[in-house]
């Protein structure tokens, strides 16, 4: 993923400490609003950055009667190396999400962060997605959340387009990994950053 903040819109107002919920969850949420529930009437999402189980809240009062559920957005490329992705888009304006990155020194002594985009096999970078998958979706397994939670897996859909892929991605999740998901939650979506990926499983509109 190469994310910036003026590729469709322009983000250069946010403040440095709210660029990764803003990229984690906001943006998410803004494009499942626009998948699932656009022009809705009743229904309004509702993000909640904090250290809450959840990151957002569905909120449904077509009814006359408000019901909500919690959404819980996890987010493949979230690895240890984020946050130095994320202070360097906040320094540079963008920044690639696939390749090594790193800091020659400590932030401290002036040390500058390095990121170099690396070229990868799909059938490979495939792989490591779903083994990514696995693994926060066993995390998230552990982790006692409320009834009525949704959880949507973020992906770099930049890099897993082709037109083998989603269809993989989607067999292997509703035949192996939604059966312990939805044991637990009570729908889970798949989201692409690009924005134009969207899978979902087991959930109806709060009721």
């Amino acid at each position: 993923m190469h994310a910036q903040y003026d590729e469709t819109r322009d983000y250069a107002w946010i403040e440095q400490d709210l660029i990764k919920p803003f990229y984690e969850e906001i943006v998410p949420l803004g494009d499942l609003a626009r998948h699932k529930y656009l022009e809705r009437p009743g229904l309004s999402l509702r993000p909640k950055i904090g250290d809450q189980q959840y990151d957002a809240e569905i909120i449904n009062r077509s009814s006359g009667t408000e019901h909500r559920k919690r959404v819980e957005f996890t987010s493949t490329f979230r690895d240890a190396d984020l946050a130095l992705r994320m202070e360097y888009l906040a320094q540079h304006g963008a920044v690639v999400m696939s390749g090594r990155v790193w800091r020659d020194g400590v932030k401290s002594a002036g040390g500058q962060i390095h990121v170099v985009p690396e070229c990868q096999d799909y059938n490979s970078r495939f792989e490591d997605l779903v083994a990514i998958i696995e693994k926060r979706v066993a995390k998230k397994l552990t982790i006692p959340y409320a009834a009525g939670t949704i959880l949507t897996i973020v992906f770099d859909d930049h890099y897993h387009r082709s037109e083998a892929h989603v269809p993989q991605l989607q067999t292997y999740l509703r035949d192996i990994l939604s059966k312990q998901m939805l044991g637990k939650f009570c729908g889970v979506f798949i989201l692409g950053t690009s924005g134009k990926t969207f899978l979902e499983f087991g959930e109806t509109l709060p009721s």
